[in-house]
């Protein structure tokens, strides 16, 4: 019902050219940036979505969410496997990276992610993200969770500092880094230490605010919890067998086209039974 009523927010009768979105299957990441990105991008009307086969001609356009609901669930994968998340695929957090610092990435991805909550219903499964962004209290990071071994050791430098003449060698140590986040500053206690290790959470949650998902989520995060931010173990079934591949097909009215569709009906009616 949450999501139903952000649904709303969506105008579904007006789709503004800079909202079309040519989609190529193996860089949907880079395709959605460069819509993302346009100045006049809206979130909260319909999106175009446009997959484009090798020879640049359209598959198919936006109908009543087939197109869309693929689309966003490649999204979906696609921010999962980029450089600003790091960790097992079950607690991926945010990461450093000081590129996407830089150019924004985080404030980008933390929109994407809102429209693929509110568009098409596809969740990010992210638990550690999902509490930083709710307030809710988060375990340790563990040493480990740092993808970046250099960063890693300057981290626990400043963590493990005794005083804070300690704490400011080991920060001034870690200035490059540091300071692209913005929290390159003299401590003058223990206490201040400890703001140093927060990154880039602040600037990821800033577009979540878009078709008011930040709000939905911090009033709701129970129910946000279980259906779209943490994995959940549950059976296979056949859809996510059906989604792994993309088929290969030959030209369109050849003998080897009509003999390959039939074999994708066996291919699917067999998933089906065993399932």
């Amino acid at each position: 019902l949450i999501l139903k009523k952000n649904s709303h927010k969506v105008d579904g009768s007006f789709c503004p050219t800079s909202n079309q979105i040519d989609v190529c299957r193996n860089n949907i990441f880079l395709c959605s940036l460069q819509a993302f990105k346009r100045l006049h991008f809206n979130p909260e009307a319909k999106l175009d979505d446009v997959f484009v086969d090798e020879d640049e001609n359209a598959e198919g356009a936006v109908d009543e969410g087939g197109p869309t609901r693929e689309y966003l669930r490649l999204l979906m994968r696609a921010i999962h496997e980029s450089n600003i998340f790091e960790g097992h695929e079950k607690t991926r957090q945010l990461c450093l990276d000081t590129q996407a610092l830089q150019t924004k990435l985080y404030t980008i991805v933390g929109e994407m992610i809102a429209v693929c909550v509110v568009h098409g219903g596809v969740g990010p499964h992210f638990e550690r993200l999902f509490q930083q962004i709710c307030g809710l209290p988060t375990p340790p990071t563990m040493v480990d969770e740092v993808g970046d071994h250099t960063f890693r050791e300057q981290l626990i430098k400043i963590k493990e500092a005794m005083t804070a003449q300690e704490a400011n060698s080991a920060i001034a140590e870690a200035a490059d880094s540091v300071s692209i986040i913005g929290v390159l500053r003299h401590v003058s206690n223990l206490e201040e230490k400890d703001s140093i290790v927060q990154s880039a959470v602040d600037q990821f949650v800033e577009r979540l605010r878009a078709l008011n998902l930040l709000d939905e989520l911090r009033r709701n995060p129970a129910i946000f919890y279980n259906i779209m931010f943490v994995n959940e173990e549950r059976p296979l079934q056949t859809k996510d067998l059906c989604i792994l591949f993309e088929v290969d097909f030959s030209v369109q009215g050849s003998n080897r086209r009509a003999i390959e569709n039939m074999t994708i009906c066996f291919w699917s009616d067999w998933l089906i039974d065993i399932e």
